[in-house]
């Protein structure tokens, strides 16, 4: 039972971490939109991080699946300031 659950952790983190779309460098290009539709299914990725998109675009879970798509800008929080 407990490699399961191993298994099972690393998955959700690795799953994290894609879904980011990269970390730093997708800040300096923008976020994510977002991506309020409903997915039975996961499609088969398009991407698996920023370097295999081109230079527009950022990989980003989209419509169902990791997919290249165009940045927008970072919501700004008003209460940093």
């Amino acid at each position: 039972m407990w490699p399961n659950s191993i298994l099972v952790l690393m998955a959700l983190l690795l799953s994290s971490t894609l879904v980011t779309g990269g970390g730093v460098k997708g800040e300096e290009k923008g976020v994510c939109p977002p991506d309020n539709v409903r997915c039975f299914r996961e499609d088969d990725p398009q991407c698996y991080n920023d370097r295999d998109c081109g230079d527009q675009k950022i990989c980003c879970f989209w419509h169902c699946g990791l997919k290249c798509v165009p940045p927008v800008p970072p919501v700004k929080d008003n209460r940093e300031e």
